[in-house]
């Protein structure tokens, strides 16, 4: 029953968007229609000739991209579909006219706004089910035996004032739990003493120091691993513990029914201890509220350091992923998604690090090139 609600739910959103591209055209096809017949004195059917064009590439591009976020590379056949059920939508839109307004004479932009409520709807399920169907399969080799239940990754960039806490707070968890697991320290190039203090401090096998001798950004070290790992399930975390470990429990509780749990600080029942400055929360909530308009647009926080992966669909996610900067959480989350791969997002407890390594105003326009990248990479079906 709640598969069924959640697949109307999805296709009733699915419609209100395909509503709001049909309404929005339907608004300017009307309007320009006044100017240009009324005003300019341009024949009527000359119009609706030229209006039809005209929508059918508008229609096409916004219904691509934003109503069905088909990823298809198939361009010429589906706008050759799309041709198709427009031209019959134009003769169902001619012959209404015809009707409405040269034989029951009622006056024309009421009969347009009449004819386009009779086609929207047969033009969507048309569009829906022939154009734009298609069935997103997941190329994933199934894998049921694991040497590890979870794999917890830490990218530790100069982190020696603050790793030996976090590794302390993390052993101290995960010590108390019946299930095996592993720490990998992935030491990123670090020009102070990160190496040396962890190697000094811990002798344990679970606990694992990978080096790199150029600085590879936290995405290479977190990609690395997710396709080399055994593990069932993966979190990585934040070398400064922002995200207390403890709050790894509410995402294991929902381990059996998604495969991708993050946590976020601005969901209703976040509690932030320690928050950012004023200036620091409003870039943050400028960048999801823009994240979420051209990316997601469901998810709040996109960029939390605090991430589970069950093991199968994370070799499937970070095969595809390209971006090699900062913002790759953003990219992964978009793969998922559009892979209809199940994500689920919790409020949890967070403290903020005065000591953040980010920069908003520095790393801001390289942030908008990676959006852009991101949605170019889908539109041009890259994602392969």
């Amino acid at each position: 029953m709640f598969f069924i609600f959640e697949k109307i739910k999805i296709n009733l959103k699915i419609f209100i968007k395909y509503g709001i591209v049909w309404l929005s055209w339907t608004a300017i096809d009307i309007w320009s229609l006044y100017i240009f017949v009324d005003l300019l004195g341009i024949n009527l059917y000359i119009w609706v000739t030229l209006s039809f064009i005209l929508a059918v590439i508008n229609n096409f591009l916004l219904n691509k991209i934003w109503t069905f976020r088909d990823k298809s590379i198939k361009y010429k056949r589906q706008f050759a579909k799309f041709f198709i059920v427009s031209i019959i939508w134009f003769s169902l839109t001619m012959a209404c006219m015809y009707v409405l307004v040269d034989i029951l004479q009622i006056y024309y932009i009421y009969s347009k706004i009449i004819t386009s409520i009779i086609v929207v709807l047969w033009n969507f399920l048309w569009n829906k089910y022939w154009t734009f169907k298609s069935k997103m399969k997941l190329d994933i080799t199934q894998k049921d035996d694991f040497d590890i239940f979870l794999s917890v990754i830490i990218p530790a960039y100069n982190e020696e004032k603050r790793i030996i806490d976090t590794l302390n707070k993390v052993i101290k968890y995960l010590s108390n739990k019946d299930y095996n697991y592993e720490i990998i320290i992935i030491n990123d190039w670090s020009k102070d003493k990160t190496n040396d203090i962890i190697n000094k401090s811990f002798n344990d096998d679970r606990i694992k120091t990978i080096s790199y001798n150029n600085n590879m950004w936290k995405w290479y070290a977190v990609k690395q691993w997710m396709l080399a790992g055994t593990w069932k399930y993966l979190l990585f975390m934040d070398a400064d513990n922002s995200t207390p470990i403890e709050e790894l429990d509410k995402l294991l509780y929902y381990k059996d029914e998604y495969d991708v749990i993050i946590w976020s600080r601005y969901m209703k029942n976040s509690n932030i201890i320690i928050k950012q400055s004023k200036f620091r929360i409003a870039i943050s909530r400028v960048w999801n509220f823009i994240i979420s308009l051209f990316l997601i647009d469901w998810i709040t926080d996109t960029q939390c350091g605090f991430k589970l992966f069950q093991h199968n669909v994370a070799k499937n996610i970070f095969k595809f992923q390209k971006i090699n900067w900062f913002w790759f959480d953003m990219e992964i989350l978009f793969i998922a998604w559009i892979q209809w791969i199940k994500i689920k997002e919790v409020p949890v407890n967070w403290l903020n690090d005065f000591n953040s390594k980010l920069s908003p105003l520095k790393h801001s326009v390289k942030t908008l090139l990676e959006l852009v990248y991101i949605k170019l990479n889908y539109f041009f079906d890259w994602y392969k």
